[in-house]
């Protein structure tokens, strides 16, 4: 790439315009975990939002928002009010409580039509949650949905817009939500959330009402056939790391806090075909050495569950996907375990698949090739694993 080029991507990216939203949302939580069956007995969560939201404008010459229909950027603060739920087990003396979740995030949102006055639009915002009353064996015992004052956050949604003027927007939707220590320490049962969202946002420059023809919104934007979108590249995308967890088998013995992290080194290898600007795909093989399995057979053997095997070894085979944004992309992975064998909770509660979902920066000197990530494996689309922080490379293959 020339530096011409270079600069002019970089000149381009300061130009686009702001605006501001605010939200609010009630939503219910998930409850058919059997675990949170037995002392969730109230389900009613809001949620209030403030966010800021950048977007290119019309006249950018950078490809990828030409080819992704110009996007916002967001971040924004979420307040998350859980006083609202009842929790307590049949046995306990005094109610334990989670009452609030403060979360900052940042992602995108995506126009994937726009006709007239209306819009509708997608977003995936990722975060970090802090929640001052996480569970506490002596004075927040049944509260194991939150376990750690730090959560992880994801969400997601869909949303009808209709533009009432040239900067107000108004806007109704569903959205998920998922909070979640991530395993790095216990109790981890995670908090999912859906409902419906009413949004309001101010643009600090006029913006076409819909009223005329809009040669750049939403899909109509969107280039995929471009011949600047059109990619044939392979590569091999290889990556080294640790993924870090807190054993359930500890807690279900121990039933306390600031349970011993695990770090264990895992590694994959995977062909990979670009095929679009945006998007590739391929298919992974895992590879993760779990030196925390003699610790398990060990709390098995405090618990008299002596049934199950015992292998460091866990191998998978997963489908992969990867979406790019300049130097950002979000991975995700859905595989099949051909070895696994980490003891009686992992066969009761794990099953023979898993997830990947996570965020990388590519080096920009390097050419994209180099990126450093994490990912967040989970089990049955909602129970985390554990938290791979990663390195990687992309080797091209010549064909």
């Amino acid at each position: 790439m020339s530096v011409a080029k270079v600069m002019g991507e970089a000149n381009d990216s300061t130009k686009g315009s702001w605006s501001f939203q605010v939200a609010a949302n009630v939503s219910h939580i998930s409850h058919g975990d059997e675990e949170m069956q037995k002392f969730l007995h109230s389900y009613t969560v809001n949620y209030y939002d403030l966010r800021a939201k950048w977007r290119a404008s019309k006249n950018t010459d950078n490809p990828y928002d030409v080819a992704m229909g110009r996007p916002y950027i967001v971040g924004g603060v979420m307040y998350a009010d859980y006083s609202r739920l009842k929790i307590r087990r049949p046995e306990s003396e005094y109610n334990s409580h989670v009452e609030q979740i403060i979360t900052l995030y940042g992602g995108v949102q995506f126009d994937v039509l726009h006709t007239g006055r209306w819009t509708v639009d997608v977003d995936f915002i990722n975060g970090l949650g802090y929640c001052p009353h996480p569970f506490n064996e002596r004075k927040n015992k049944d509260q194991e949905i939150i376990g750690s004052q730090f959560s992880f956050f994801i969400g997601g949604g869909a949303h009808i817009g209709y533009n009432i003027s040239p900067r107000w927007r108004v806007s109704a939707g569903v959205d998920l939500r998922h909070y979640s220590n991530g395993t790095l320490d216990r109790p981890n049962i995670g908090a999912n959330t859906i409902g419906g969202t009413v949004a309001v946002c101010y643009n600090l420059e006029r913006q076409d009402d819909g009223t005329r023809a809009q040669k750049n919104a939403g899909m109509a934007e969107r280039e995929n056939e471009g011949p600047g979108n059109r990619m044939n590249e392979i590569y091999v995308e290889t990556t080294a790391g640790v993924a870090l967890k807190a054993l359930k088998d500890n807690f279900e013995i121990y039933h306390e806090s600031h349970n011993p992290l695990y770090a264990s080194f895992t590694t994959m290898i995977a062909p990979m075909w670009r095929y679009h600007r945006l998007f590739a795909s391929g298919i992974g093989l895992d590879y993760t050495y779990a030196n925390y399995v003699y610790k398990i057979r060990d709390l098995d053997a405090i618990s008299e569950n002596k049934e199950s095997k015992y292998s460091p070894h866990i191998l998978g085979l997963s489908l992969r996907h990867e979406v790019f944004y300049k130097h950002v992309s979000m991975a995700v992975g859905v595989g099949v375990y051909l070895n696994k064998h980490t003891g009686h909770s992992a066969v009761k509660h794990e099953g023979k698949t898993y997830q990947n979902i996570g965020l990388r920066y590519s080096l920009p000197f390097t050419n994209d090739r180099l990126f450093l990530g994490y990912n967040i494996k989970a089990h049955n689309f909602s129970k985390v694993d554990c938290v791979h922080l990663i390195a990687g490379y992309r080797i091209p293959i010549k064909i």
